[in-house]
């Protein structure tokens, strides 16, 4: 959500990828498509510390109530 400077709603990093039919934070899998005046060389940087921001890979943290 601070990348896509909301604080309601999607965050604008969550991509739907349909090839594998998850959703995906793009300042990890894409950084420079979030940020497009970011360097290339620091995308890999972004990509980590987007990792460790979001908690990949350690569950989902989603509170939605399913009808």
């Amino acid at each position: 959500m601070l990348l896509s400077r909301r604080r309601h709603g999607t965050c604008a990093a969550l991509r739907w990828n349909e090839a594998q039919r998850i959703y995906l934070c793009a300042a990890v899998a894409a950084p420079t498509s979030v940020l497009p005046w970011l360097p290339a060389w620091a995308a890999p940087a972004l990509a980590r510390l987007a990792r460790r921001w979001i908690a990949a890979g350690a569950g989902c943290d989603f509170d939605a109530e399913l009808a």
